[in-house]
């Protein structure tokens, strides 16, 4: 039986990744769309195929061990500020990185498969691998400011720059199947085990 595919969302300094090195620790499998894309955009040679085609050859460099390492500077610059440039961008890596994720969903003997996505709705993330259920990760304002800013290191305008340009936190709630309220306050552990014993098959 294929398991019950959760999605955790959730905008910047949110905590969203404490919920999941939480379902990790509780011996869930997490995938992380973050970290797994980069993996992907270095190793799918599908999609260093499409990538190259659309930007060119310098969009990888060789390695001289017969593998190729991501331009990241040059791609960087070709997507900065271009907006079609970064849809095309998504175009190709979101399939592959759905791709990846099933080889693990598919593996997965556990009822649930989680995984982790900040920008799932901003990117159409959610259309594409049509999670069962939605969990969205909130946190009040000032918290996840003063989060983002010690984790990141910079200033209060640059994490309000950035959370300006994610979707807001009350329509991630809203398109959520449940909402996790990350404040220091609230239980995590329960809120989790909450919403585990909501959405399981029972």
């Amino acid at each position: 039986m294929t398991p019950k595919l959760i999605a955790i969302t959730g905008g910047i300094g949110s905590g969203k990744s404490v919920v999941s090195q939480l379902l990790r620790v509780m011996g869930y499998t997490v995938y992380d769309c973050d970290e797994r894309a980069k993996w992907v955009m270095t190793h799918d040679a599908q999609l260093r195929s499409a990538l190259s085609a659309l930007f060119g050859p310098d969009t990888y460099l060789p390695t001289g061990t017969g593998s190729f390492e991501l331009n990241k500077s040059y791609l960087s610059a070709r997507i900065f500020s271009d907006n079609q440039a970064l849809a095309q961008m998504n175009a190709c890596v979101h399939p592959a990185v759905w791709r990846d994720m099933q080889t693990f969903l598919m593996a997965e003997p556990k009822e649930f498969f989680f995984f982790e996505s900040a920008i799932l709705f901003e990117s159409g993330f959610d259309r594409l691998a049509h999670p069962d259920v939605v969990w969205t990760v909130s946190a009040p304002l000032e918290l996840r400011i003063a989060r983002s800013m010690q984790r990141d290191n910079t200033s209060r305008e640059k994490i309000l720059s950035r959370i300006a340009s994610q979707m807001p936190q009350d329509e991630k709630e809203r398109r959520a199947d449940q909402t996790i309220l990350n404040d220091d306050k609230h239980s995590l552990i329960l809120q989790v085990n909450s919403c585990l014993e909501k959405h399981g098959s029972s």
